[in-house]
């Protein structure tokens, strides 16, 4: 079976995140472009030692992609998600038309 982006299983894209240079953060993730949420914490000592020393914090993410997935991306065929965007958006105008609390109001 040919497996696709987001398939548990066929994490194609790393996540990493670096505090001033230090890397705190590294994740395999399915797709980045889905609901994906890093959260990166700063303690209150590197707040405090910021504060003294008269500098910034710098956060940095970086995103990456494995090459099969970038070559996947990169190929995609604009005339087909063109296709595909008009097909999504006719099959929602037809559930919202036959949709029977269509124009229902509260009150």
């Amino acid at each position: 079976m040919d497996r696709t982006l987001g398939e548990e299983g066929t994490e194609q894209f790393v996540v990493e995140v670096e505090v001033d240079d230090k890397l705190v953060k590294c994740q395999e993730i399915h797709d980045p472009f889905i609901h994906n949420t890093t959260t990166v914490w700063i303690s209150r000592w590197d707040h405090f030692k910021a504060i003294f020393r008269k500098r910034k914090i710098c956060v940095k993410l970086s995103i990456s992609g494995s090459p099969g997935a970038q070559r996947a991306i990169m190929t995609l065929d604009p005339l087909k998600l063109e296709a595909d965007t008009r097909e999504i958006l006719e099959e929602r105008r037809i559930s919202r038309e036959t949709s029977p609390t269509m124009g229902y109001t509260n009150g």
